[in-house]
């Protein structure tokens, strides 16, 4: 009899650390206190094209995990002598979107958008908008992740962007919470197109969004973004 209860406690273990879910191996954003936006805004100004640019997101509990996006409003880089200089995004929060993960119940999606939207998470009756404004752009000096032999390299490129250029750091806003956060991105700029891909990791409490869930199905603290950015002439 105490070998059975014995399996059966080895067992349950072994279910729940498999069901465990963590967030995405990816790059995990600086993230600091807000700083100053440069005055300069010498270059030209080009507008966001909110139709080919997203925000998605991956957040983790631990039984599972939940994706989405927020859509973009509006917004308009600073491109100088071939290079992204400045800029700043409008995020419509209010009409963030749960889509999965694959197969997952409609209804049990509508009902985590709600709870998403309330005042536990982002509070969008009184925050609708969030804000991401460059403060920094620069070359990236780091080493880029291009292990192609990596089993786990489909993984990687999923959540990582693995040729970075540029070092970019910004004030991102969320629930009237100002902080600077600092990520590698790709950015390319090509005649009268300029666009920006970056994957990142960060920390909700830091925005004061704590809401732990429930006891025996805790969410992560870190928040996957994957930024999709394309502005034009």
């Amino acid at each position: 009899m105490r070998t059975k209860i014995l399996m059966v406690s080895i067992l349950a273990g072994l279910f729940v650390f498999i069901s465990c879910t963590n967030a995405p191996e990816s790059d995990e954003a600086k993230t600091t206190e807000a700083k100053k936006v440069s005055d300069d805004k010498s270059g030209e100004t080009w507008k966001l094209n909110v139709s080919d640019s997203k925000v998605e997101w991956v957040a983790t509990k631990v039984t599972g995990y939940h994706v989405g996006n927020v859509p973009l409003k509006r917004g308009d880089i600073n491109v100088k002598n071939g290079e992204v200089t400045g800029g700043k995004f409008i995020m419509d929060l209010a009409n963030m979107q749960v889509s999965g993960p694959k197969g997952s119940d409609t209804a049990m999606n509508k009902k985590l958008l709600g709870h998403l939207k309330s005042a536990d998470f982002f509070d969008v009756e009184k925050n609708p908008e969030g804000t991401f404004e460059l403060t920094d752009v620069k070359p990236y000096t780091g080493s880029a992740v291009k292990d192609t032999a990596d089993p786990r390299q489909e993984e990687i490129n999923k959540y990582k962007v693995t040729d970075p250029t540029h070092l970019v750091s910004g004030n991102l806003t969320l629930k009237g919470v100002t902080k600077n956060i600092e990520f590698p991105a790709r950015i390319t700029v090509s005649g009268n197109t300029a666009e920006a891909i970056a994957k990142f990791n960060i920390d909700r409490k830091d925005w004061g969004i704590v809401y732990p869930g429930k006891p025996d199905d805790l969410i992560r603290d870190a928040i996957h973004l994957g930024i999709s950015i394309k502005a034009t002439k």
